[in-house]
């Protein structure tokens, strides 16, 4: 592309040679169309002589006062071509930083388009690798149901053989009644004849007895069948008892680990102390580290600690009702988020109290399993809004923690609204690792906080706490667009995650 003040210069130059070639030649006619005088009779020199002196001197100020004129114009002309030339330097400047934007927005969306891709490609394997395992594993159970059926029989001829084995067995424990010797003749009721003589009170009794025998050889398929569903439901009651003294077992450990600890701490504290024959309690083998606040045995209220992996490193997360983890909290402004890319990596804060968790526990958390997200919202005036998202997971600190993966918004009565679906792909950004696709800005120096900003935001949770004119804070507050608008800083916020299936979340 050519300067355009070289242009602006040459056109200049054009105008100028043109002038002077017009002014030259117009000189030339003035002074060429000068009329020609006779000479003089000798009676009349003298005052010829002063005509002549006159008419010389008259054209000479024509001339003079047209290239004065000329002289103006140029000036005039060279000053507007300089202002144009400076106006069309503005605008080359301004298409050429718009057209840079523009490239630059091509580039992040394309990323972005990139990395959804890849996302739905992963997903789509992950998906097609369960489906395979699936198919497998019901291969297999046909395998075997097949080769158990080849070796002991369907399972239906195998139970009625059972039946029927049963049956015979007992059978043949009712046919086999003590014997009676030959020689002793029997009555009418099957006893020894006179037996009831010689104590009458004996033959209701034995009536009954005999009675009772006949039914019980006729109730014998009846009976089996009854145990045969009793035993079926006595081991139903038993797996269930297993797990229960399992379960109760492992909240006992908890219970006891607890109690140490407060044991260590508590009876020093308050000037008491335990008995040295005092006998040890019982042991438990130790259990291992909870990976989510969604386990049975650690689904409580309270700070516990996390060990994703028996090899990673643990630490502690607050949990709430439901096996929710809390990621974030603010309340009281006490923190400050105006903070670092080394401190929002690692985390900040009081657990207790108001606190950032930290990008990389955050992911290693949505890393581990799939996680849906809950963000509780309150104002001054304390009305409580949420926004939940069915799935949620960020990227690791090559990629500057993405926020990779934001599910679909879940409406409710109390609800928010979407105020985070337009950040999905961008990536964090700190007021000293800027990532937010604004070129003439820094959106965490304008927002006073880390968040995941896309040439800004529609929210900012991470803003600056503000308790006076909170309803016109602007830009630099705690806002959410759809609840309160981008002018209103909220009074207090939360951000909670969990885990999707809750078989995840045990080990």
């Amino acid at each position: 592309m050519g300067s355009p003040h070289l242009g602006s210069h040459l056109v200049v130059a054009i105008i100028v040679a043109i002038i002077v070639v017009l002014c030259g030649a117009q000189s030339r006619a003035e002074i060429g169309e000068l009329p020609t005088v006779p000479p003089p009779p000798p009676t009349a020199r003298r005052s010829l002589g002063n005509a002549r002196a006159s008419n010389y001197r008259r054209p000479q100020t024509g001339p003079a006062s047209s290239h004065c004129e000329y002289k103006d114009l140029l000036s005039n002309l060279h000053d507007r071509v300089g202002v144009l030339a400076t106006l069309d330097e503005d605008q080359r400047n301004r298409l050429e930083s718009i057209d840079k934007k523009i490239n630059e927005l091509v580039e992040s969306n394309t990323a972005r388009m990139e990395s959804i891709k890849v996302q739905q490609l992963d997903f789509q394997k992950r998906l097609d690798s369960f489906e395979h395992i699936q198919r497998l594993s019901r291969n297999t159970l046909d395998e075997l149901k097949g080769e158990s059926d080849e070796l002991r029989g369907p399972r239906l001829v195998r139970e009625h053989s059972q039946k029927l084995r049963n049956q015979k067995r007992l059978r043949d424990l009712s046919r086999n009644t003590r014997a009676v010797p030959e020689a002793v003749p029997t009555d009418a009721t099957g006893y020894p004849a006179g037996i009831f003589q010689r104590d009458p009170e004996l033959a209701p009794a034995a009536s009954t007895s005999r009675a009772n025998t006949q039914d019980l050889q006729l109730d014998v398929p009846q009976r089996l069948d009854a145990l045969a569903t009793l035993l079926a439901s006595t081991a139903i009651n038993v797996q269930e008892l297993q797990q229960n003294v399992s379960r109760i077992a492992q909240n006992t450990n908890i219970i006891q680990r607890r109690l140490h600890r407060k044991g260590q701490q508590g009876p020093w504290a308050h000037g008491y102390s335990v008995a040295p024959s005092q006998a040890p309690g019982p042991y438990y083998p130790a259990q291992p580290l909870a990976t989510s606040c969604l386990q049975s045995y650690a689904a409580t209220l309270g700070i516990i600690k996390l060990q994703l992996t028996p090899e990673a490193e643990p630490f502690y997360v607050p949990c709430e009702e439901d096996g929710w983890t809390i990621i974030m909290r603010r309340s009281n402004g006490k923190v400050n988020f105006e903070r670092g890319w080394l401190e929002y990596r690692e985390g900040f804060g009081n657990l207790a109290d108001e606190f950032f968790i930290g990008l990389e526990k955050l992911h290693a958390l949505t890393a581990s399993t799939l996680h849906e997200l809950r963000i509780l919202l309150v104002d001054f005036e304390g009305n409580l809004r949420e926004a939940r998202y069915s799935t949620f997971a960020i990227g690791g600190e090559k990629e500057h923690y993405p926020l990779r993966l934001l599910g679909s918004f879940q409406n409710s009565e109390a609800s928010a609204g979407d105020s985070l679906s337009y950040h999905a792909g961008a990536k964090f950004s700190t007021f000293d690792n800027d990532n937010d696709n604004c070129v003439q800005c820094n959106c965490a120096l304008k927002h006073k906080g880390g968040w995941w900003y896309s040439n800004c935001a529609t929210s900012n949770l991470h803003g600056q706490f503000t308790e006076i004119n909170y309803a016109h804070a602007g830009e630099p507050g705690i806002f959410w667009d759809t609840f309160q608008g981008k002018d209103y800083s909220l009074h207090g916020v939360k951000m909670l995650i969990r885990p999707l299936v809750r078989d995840d979340a045990r080990r």
